[in-house]
């Protein structure tokens, strides 16, 4: 049932019937790369009432990765179990469970040099989602390893190295090309452990030997194949695509908070083939947390209050837009929309939440930093429009649903046996602005946005205004306080697949027996 009927004269467009199959998705971007699919899903779902729900599985604890699903599997990762509120962890553990009935199957131990706070807003040692084919799996500890496995479980090949620099985040999420898997460490080995410290990381200076790098290894074997010309930010998401000839390409980026060492601040497109060069562009105040977006035309790219578009294939500016000035603003006023033209948005510091970037046709979606607004940018045109979405929403079987505008509550940070797994403060928050966050996905002619909070929006992207109209609806991944996640969705055969600090979940029109179990 739709979620914000007659709610603030907001117009829902109920979609909802799972049709046609799609291909799995076998990274954290999609089969293609870039968040995008074509396909059918429910646009109108809620663990919080068990509507639309097919199964849920408890994890064993807290995790931020994506769920991929290869071939009627589901893998993915979590922290290892523990026995009472935690707020530290290095471990991890390798899950794989049946797509149709979340029975787990099996799990491996993924093992950590350096420890994290977990469920951190940056990110833990469960960030980069698992990447796999029809016959292998690859999951990485952020932490500092690497494991290959056949879909049985049984290890095919390993590598351990530890991070270089105090950083909480890495964003970098693995990605095939091929046969290939592309991931992203520090090249050296045997690094002593003091250099994941800010301190032992500043003794040590900012060295290219100690510069970030994505590698390129054989997905069965482990194999290295190449390791790129160019470093890559610890902040950055790189992502992979298909310049017009039909070969691979990888763009990446550098910069953002703490300093990073890889230098110059700015992007990097890379060949697919050997990780060589093809253009690199020093970019004044670019933030590398974001999605490296782009396709065989253009780069798009947030440089703090400007919007900057690129030339594919030299790095060239095509043009540059104001984020904040001479806008489209459609916002809550007195209890309903308004939409205001040739506006002005006030207060933008950064951009964009970070990460939750997407490019889908000629638009370029994002969410803002502050104000919870959704954004877009038309690149052909410039237009810019942002619209005022509600923080959260509180939802209890019988009860009408309960929107806030504002004044967000905290999540309980608690995983399935109800321990606390948590140290820092600001994990419990809304999940906007200065936060590594979920980004966005695209199904056929929807886009599905989740929050720190559970919530995900659902908008109709090709919308001809981003106003009220273009909100499908505001659906949530369980109640309101309890349903912390920091992972994109995931699509394959007309189900979503979504992660929170306590569950697994199988999103479809069609229930099924819910094999996994959640107790209610």
């Amino acid at each position: 049932m739709p979620r914000l009927k007659y709610f603030l004269f907001l117009q829902i467009s109920l979609c909802g019937i799972c049709l046609p199959l799609a291909a799995d998705w076998p990274q954290a971007s999609g089969p293609h790369g870039n968040f995008v699919v074509s396909g059918k899903a429910v646009t109108d779902f809620s663990l919080a009432l068990d509507e639309n729900i097919r199964w849920v599985t408890p994890l064993p604890s807290t995790g931020q990765g994506g769920v991929i699903v290869v071939g009627g599997r589901v893998f993915v990762t979590s922290h290892e179990p523990v026995s009472a509120d935690t707020e530290l962890g290095s471990d991890i553990v390798g899950l794989c469970f049946d797509a149709k009935t979340g029975k787990e199957l099996w799990q491996r131990i993924i093992p950590g040099v350096r420890e994290t706070d977990l469920s951190s807003l940056f990110s833990d040692n469960t960030a980069a989602s698992p990447a796999a084919n029809l016959k292998q799996v690859v999951f990485v500890n952020v932490g500092g390893s690497v494991q290959g496995f056949n879909h049985d479980g049984d290890l095919q090949w390993s590598q351990r190295w530890t991070p270089f620099g105090r950083h909480h985040a890495r964003q970098h999420e693995p990605f095939l090309l091929a046969d290939d898997i592309v991931i992203s460490r520090v090249n050296l080995d045997d690094l002593p452990l003091e250099v994941t410290t800010k301190g032992g990381a500043k003794k040590l200076g900012r060295g290219v030997q100690y510069w970030n790098r994505l590698q390129k290894r054989d997905l069965a074997t482990g194999d290295l194949q190449w390791v790129s010309a160019a470093g890559t930010s610890v902040h950055s998401t790189s992502m992979s695509g298909r310049f017009a000839d039909g070969t691979y390409g990888i763009l990446t980026g550098r910069g953002g908070g703490h300093q990073p060492p890889e230098e110059p601040f700015g992007l990097s497109m890379l060949k697919g083939r050997d990780g060589s060069v093809l253009w690199e562009r020093s970019v004044k105040g670019y933030a590398a947390h974001q999605n490296a977006v782009w396709n065989s035309e253009f780069v798009v790219a947030f440089v703090q209050d400007r919007h900057v578009t690129l030339d594919t294939q030299t790095g060239e500016t095509i043009s540059e837009v104001s984020l904040s000035e001479n806008i489209t603003l459609t916002k809550q006023i007195d209890g309903r929309y308004e939409t205001l033209h040739r506006t002005q948005v006030k207060g933008i510091r950064k951009p964009l939440t970070y990460q939750t970037n997407v490019l889908v046709g000629d638009y370029h979606y994002f969410r803002a930093h502050h104000d919870y607004l959704l954004g877009r940018v038309h690149v052909p045109s410039g237009k810019v429009e942002y619209l005022q979405v509600p923080v959260q929403v509180k939802r209890s079987p019988g009860e009408k649903d309960l929107f806030s505008w504002d004044t967000p509550v905290q999540n309980d940070m608690k995983n399935a046996k109800g321990h606390r797994v948590t140290q820092d403060r600001r994990n419990a928050g809304d999940g906007w602005g200065h936060v590594s966050a979920a980004s966005p996905i695209v199904v056929g002619d929807y886009l599905y946005m989740p929050t720190m909070l559970g919530i995900v929006y659902v908008v109709r992207w090709q919308a001809p205004e981003l106003d009220e109209n273009a909100l499908v609806a505001v659906a949530d991944l369980g109640p309101l306080g309890e349903s912390w996640t920091l992972s994109s969705l995931s699509y394959s055969e007309g189900n979503l697949y979504a992660r929170t600090l306590k569950h697994l979940i199988c999103i479809g029109s069609d229930r099924k027996e819910n094999v996994g179990q959640m107790s209610k």
